[in-house]
């Protein structure tokens, strides 16, 4: 057993994993590359909110060198039928359609659909329905600007 244990260790240190981030937070060269991108703004409520919160985890600089465009979408679908014929549950889904380009020479680095999804129950009173929405909708735009986050760090980290 031992053995099988030592194997699969040497497997695992010479496949040429590299931890994306370092032991004090992502490295300066990356840390450089992010700071240099620019974030279009993002029509809606729900895209300043993203903005913002992209802003603040690139640490934007003064010199920019990639453009980061991003169009959200979100849609709603009912389920769970009470006898009245109402709904009971609501799936709410964002997506967020997300390219890089390179500003020198007006390439494209990457092109991706990224969708968040989550349910919520439909309840009598309008208001706090509207709230879970809301709420919903916020928590899962904050969840893809970390996805993002960790994708431009991918993309650098390959470079």
């Amino acid at each position: 057993m031992r053995v099988l244990l030592f194997i699969s260790l040497l497997f695992i240190s010479a496949c040429g994993f590299k931890p994306l981030y370092e032991a004090g937070g992502s490295s300066v060269a990356m840390q450089a590359k992010l700071s240099a991108i620019d974030v279009g703004p993002i029509p809606d409520r729900l895209g300043q909110i993203m903005r913002n919160r992209l802003l603040d985890r690139l640490n934007v600089s003064a010199t920019q060198q990639y453009h980061l465009d991003i169009m959200l979408t979100q849609s709603t679908e009912g389920y769970g039928v009470r006898p009245d014929g109402g709904t009971t549950q609501e799936q709410l889904t964002i997506v967020a359609a997300v390219k890089l380009v390179a500003l020198e020479d007006d390439t494209v680095l990457f092109e991706e659909e990224m969708r968040a999804r989550t349910a919520y129950d439909l309840v009598l009173s309008d208001f706090a329905t509207v709230t879970q929405r809301e709420d919903s909708a916020r928590r899962l735009v904050l969840e893809l600007v970390e996805r993002i986050h960790r994708r431009l760090a991918f993309q650098f980290a390959n470079s």
